[in-house]
């Protein structure tokens, strides 16, 4: 026995070495977690960019217990604890938490990043070996990512079944199993993700007819293999978009909403093929009743002895994501077990409290602002110590409403319906003339508004359609008022919020845009023009402009919501951000994954250092020949490097452009053929914007690309020795 910090270390039934590794990334890890506190993990993650640090150390692992009501000071059994990513979430819910693994190696990781922690013991070795002295009156049990591996743990002819009972012999009666896994037909492994074990696709779906020992599992083979073993009282729980890295966790009780799962962030680790919609597939699959099918991950929760009578359960969690530790809050329903069912809102982290108690203080100022007209009423709240809790209201809200009516493409209809929303934001309170504070800066920056604009004296500016439930023809209950400010805030940029998140929170939307463009060229004198997003470099112009919020409005309100952001994000990156800065490629089925790794754009920023690979994030192209895209430049950033392809290609009408629509002077490392025309002759082109003058926040980048192989590219090989056939063969390719 020996101890690491405050975490004992017990290595009795250690075999010497360590059967399994993921090889020198260990090492790594070792280091990182001897050098950095817990707190300090995401800035590690952002600088590594690397899946297995990412995956070993990510504060969302944890997601996939964090939400869980677990008996206060429980004693926990964790079996196969690896280096920890779930063992912190437990022993802040645990009285005492014994962890078991096989390696030592990641057991040191563990105890290393938990050293703090006074209630942890990890005994090393092998599970077969240990629990031969095991106590058996555990409240908890967990197998997070571990039971698709009793194969290779215990074999025999029913290795699944003696793993699971044998686990099952050191929980207490009426005591928990909490066990997450891969669902085996889980969508994206049908929608062109590999295997997680493997590597391999469609492996799990045509039966791993190559891989030994691991398996995965469907619901029902779950529920053979429960029942098979006498356990008949269990619940399902379907993390969202997995349990590795899981942003929200559904249940039967509670499951996701028709376009509720848009996005995908399942391919840190390997490339894939993107064979479809997925969100599209998952409305269908919603609407068929089949989503406890083919959920990409399950939680099940299984207790020892059936029949006893269960607490209030929550049925739905979800996390915010990319927060600062002092926003990062979780929603709760409570609903199963419960007279009523509850909603709550707590603070992920201490010093989110006070971040609590400011939305219970939002409503009551809205409350008093929108009192004298009506139109909006405030989701009710109490607080209680750190949680806040909702009224659970049911009904429909103006995102659903809207969908369904571009569903049965009553265009006319939706629009209407949008600007009679539009209104009740603009109405629904008494306004004054926009005068810019301290606190305005703090949050959105120094953006300078017209004159004269209206704003309210308390601002909710998260009125988006998902947030407004109808209650009545004409007024809305405002559901979440988390964002809520108590200085003017100007109501055009509420509306414009609103507009945003819907008109561009989901593809099938953009039949909006192409309906104003439609009534512009019938209403010419309508006051706006809608110009397409090739021609503007922005989406959807013109239908902001239909409610309108005009150009000039548009850039500003953006760049003031780039500004919140920041401020919300505090510099740490969503999952989503995180994905576009080292998350592996997603190649749709018209491209080969090889065509589109040499058409990825990589954008360097310089921000004092010179340019380095720490600094640089991706852009897929996606088999485009225009590339149409913005970079954000964070204050500092002193010079940009575009990388167009990781191949030899020539680039023609290239175009930079600063945010107020001024030419970017940049330089190319290519032969320059004509005029903004280049010829690059080998797999590292590079344009390069050395000078960021004071105030620019943004670059607009086109230009059209032509890849070049084969013989072509070996004809252009030497642009010191150009012959006029060559160029008379560039020329061609320029047309063609």
């Amino acid at each position: 026995m020996r101890k690491i910090g405050n975490v004992c270390l017990d290595e009795t039934y250690y075999p010497g070495e360590d059967l399994y590794s993921d090889g020198a990334i260990e090492e790594r890890i070792l280091k990182l977690a001897e050098e950095y506190g817990e707190s300090e993990y995401h800035k590690v993650i952002v600088k590594e960019r690397d899946w297995a640090v990412m995956y070993h150390l990510a504060h969302e692992r944890g997601n996939i217990l964090s939400w869980y009501p677990f008996q206060k000071g429980a004693k926990i059994l964790e079996v196969g604890s690896g280096c920890g990513a779930v063992t912190g979430a437990l022993a802040s819910h645990a009285g005492s938490l014994t962890c078991i693994d096989l390696s030592r190696r990641r057991s040191e990781i563990n105890a290393l990043r938990n050293r703090e922690r006074d209630n942890i013991k990890i005994c090393v070795g092998n599970f077969q070996d240990i629990e031969k002295d095991l106590e058996k009156d555990f409240d908890y049990a967990t197998l997070i990512g571990v039971f698709e591996y009793g194969q290779g743990y215990i074999g025999g002819e029913k290795p699944y079944h003696e793993f699971l009972s044998a686990v099952m012999e050191h929980v207490k009666p009426g005591g928990k199993l909490l066990l997450a896994i891969e669902n085996k037909f889980g969508l994206k492994y049908w929608a062109g993700c590999t295997e997680d074990h493997v590597g391999r696709m469609f492996e799990g779906i045509e039966g791993y007819p190559c891989a030994d020992g691991v398996r995965t599992f469907t619901k029902p083979e779950l529920i053979r293999i429960l029942e098979e073993c006498g356990y008949s009282d269990y619940c399902f729980y379907y993390p969202h978009p997995d349990y590795k890295l899981p942003l929200a966790i559904y249940s039967d009780n509670h499951l996701p909403k028709k376009g509720g799962l848009a996005g995908n962030f399942c391919n840190f680790d390997r490339s894939r093929l993107a064979l479809m919609d997925e969100g599209r597939v998952f409305d269908e699959i919603l609407e068929n009743g089949l989503f406890d099918l083919y959920a990409n991950s399950f939680f099940v929760e299984i207790r020892k002895e059936p029949g006893q009578e269960a607490p209030a359960q929550v049925i739905y969690a979800k996390y915010s994501n990319g927060r600062a530790p002092k926003f990062a809050i979780q929603t709760h329903i409570i609903g199963k077990g419960a007279e009523h069912p509850q909603v709550y809102k707590k603070a992920e982290y201490e010093e989110g409290r006070q971040h609590i108690c400011h939305i219970a203080r939002a409503a009551e100022g809205l409350q008093a602002l929108w009192q004298e007209k009506g139109i909006f009423q405030v989701n009710q709240c109490r607080l209680e110590e750190d949680k806040i809790f909702f009224e659970y209201l049911q009904g429909i809200t103006v995102e659903e409403i809207l969908d369904e009516l571009l569903e049965q493409n009553k265009l006319d209809q939706a629009m209407a319906r949008i600007q009679k929303v539009v209104d009740s934001i603009v109405h629904a309170a008494s306004v004054r003339d926009f005068q810019i504070t301290p606190e305005f800066r703090q949050v959105f920056g120094d953006e300078e508004l017209p004159a004269g604009i209206p704003a309210v004296e308390i601002g909710d500016i998260d009125m988006i359609f998902s947030n407004l439930l109808l209650n009545g023809e004409e007024k809305y209950h405002v559901l979440d008022y988390e964002w809520t400010f108590f200085f003017p805030i100007p109501v055009g940029f509420i509306v414009y919020r609103a507009l945003h998140y819907y008109v561009e929170g989901a593809a099938r939307r953009g039949i909006l845009g192409e309906y104003v463009k439609e009534y512009a060229k019938m209403h010419p004198k309508a006051g706006f023009e809608e110009k397409t997003a090739q021609e503007t470099g922005k989406s959807f112009c013109g239908f902001y402009e239909y409610f309108g919020v005009s150009g000039e409005l548009q850039r500003i309100y953006a760049a003031m919501e780039q500004n919140f952001q920041r401020y919300k994000s505090g510099g740490y990156l969503s999952i989503c951000d995180l994905y576009n800065t080292f998350g592996k490629a997603a190649f749709p089925l018209r491209g080969i994954m090889q065509e589109a790794e040499r058409r990825r754009m990589q954008v360097y920023l310089d921000t004092g250092q010179g340019f380095s690979e720490e600094n640089s994030y991706f852009i897929d192209q996606i088999f485009q020949d225009h590339m149409c895209c913005k970079i954000s430049l964070p204050k500092g950033t002193r010079g940009v490097s575009v990388d167009p392809a990781f191949s030899a290609c020539i680039l023609r009408d290239i175009e930079l452009q600063w945010e107020d629509g001024s030419s970017v002077p940049y330089v190319a490392t290519g032969l320059e053929i004509e005029k903004n025309c280049y010829l690059f002759d080998n797999i590292d082109p590079k344009i390069i914007i050395g000078e960021i003058p004071q105030g620019k926040r943004q670059i607009e980048v086109s230009y059209k690309i032509s890849i070049l192989e084969g013989k072509t590219a070996d004809l252009l090989m030497d642009k010191l020795n150009v012959k006029e056939r060559i160029r008379d063969r560039v020329r061609k390719l320029i047309k063609g």
